[in-house]
């Protein structure tokens, strides 16, 4: 019988073989995914808000948890009651959210637009992608820069897509955030991951997708991490704000129906009609503005 016996010690080296190139390749795979081309444009701040919009504001820096340099700009207000902390999306940079600037300004508010690590001015290669996964604590230093060092009492986080991502899961972590505006977050890092590979390569088998995922988010310091869908749960009773476009190209339209029904109250959804991926100030710049605007006054109005 050792004929046998060495038959499926051959079969059991060939399946051995295989299932190391298949990991090998997953690993690859996920490595590719993850890291961002050397386009170095989300660097590049073009103007600030005096020159584009007439508004005084400040140059800003604070440490972020793990030591690295963020900075940004401060648009004060007349009352220091209430801020918004903007969070740009991922490959892009604070001047995301210099035309909401303007507009939450108008309204009473304070502003800091700030880069998130890896982006902008603010300290870090940039290199590896996290979704959120890193970007959320950025989130919550600037939170504690408003409150700590500009006296800002209550504090709303404002984010688009990756933007909108870190601020659900930073409110979920810190109390200190008091209510989220988030468009076209997605509902965790392998969510979105898969949806991209989905639609690059159809032809991958969704076992192996599966563990390109899974694998990615490993490599990108997220095993274990809730994504905003499991997140979201636990920003009740603070309020929050979802938005998303109907034809939104990146991030599943779906995705803010499950997000909305996942929160607790309070809670406010908004789906525009046709509107691409954070393009709904674009498409619908009145009602962008009124489902705002009308939130924050409703659970953060100003003190005269």
């Amino acid at each position: 019988m050792k004929w046998v016996r060495r038959i499926l010690l051959f079969a059991l080296a060939g399946f051995a073989l295989i299932a190391m190139f298949i990991v090998d390749a997953a690993y690859y795979g996920a490595g590719v995914l993850i890291t961002r081309t050397s386009s170095d444009e989300h660097r590049i701040i073009h103007g600030n808000p005096e020159t584009a919009l007439g508004l005084a504001y400040e140059d800003v820096s604070f440490k972020a948890e793990d030591g690295e340099t963020l900075r940004g700009w401060f648009v004060p207000a007349a009352s220091a009651d209430v801020g918004v902390v903007t969070v740009h999306g991922l490959g892009a940079n604070r001047l995301q959210f210099l035309r909401e600037a303007k507009m939450l300004h108008d309204s009473g508010y304070a502003v800091l637009m700030f880069d998130c690590r890896g982006h902008g001015m603010s300290d870090g290669s940039g290199r590896i992608v996290r979704l959120g996964i890193w970007e959320h604590r950025d989130v919550q230093a600037a939170v504690a820069y408003l409150k700590q060092s500009r006296g800002i009492k209550r504090v709303v986080v404002f984010g688009c897509s990756q933007g909108a991502a870190s601020a659900i899961e930073a409110a979920a972590e810190d109390k200190d955030i008091e209510g989220v505006i988030a468009e076209a977050s997605n509902l965790s890092p392998r969510e979105i991951l898969t949806v991209a590979i989905r639609r690059a390569r159809p032809d991958l088998a969704p076992g192996f997708v599966a563990m390109m995922t899974w694998i990615a988010v490993w490599r990108m310091g997220g095993r274990g991490m809730p994504g905003p869908v499991d997140a979201i749960t636990q920003i009740a009773p603070r309020p929050v704000l979802l938005m998303q476009g109907s034809a939104d190209n990146t991030v599943p339209p779906n995705d803010v129906r499950v997000l909305f029904d996942q929160a607790r109250a309070p809670k406010s959804i908004w789906i525009g009609e046709g509107a691409g991926h954070c393009e709904l100030r674009e498409k619908y710049p009145q009602q962008y503005r009124q489902h705002v605007i009308d939130f924050l006054t409703r659970y953060f109005p100003i003190s005269k």
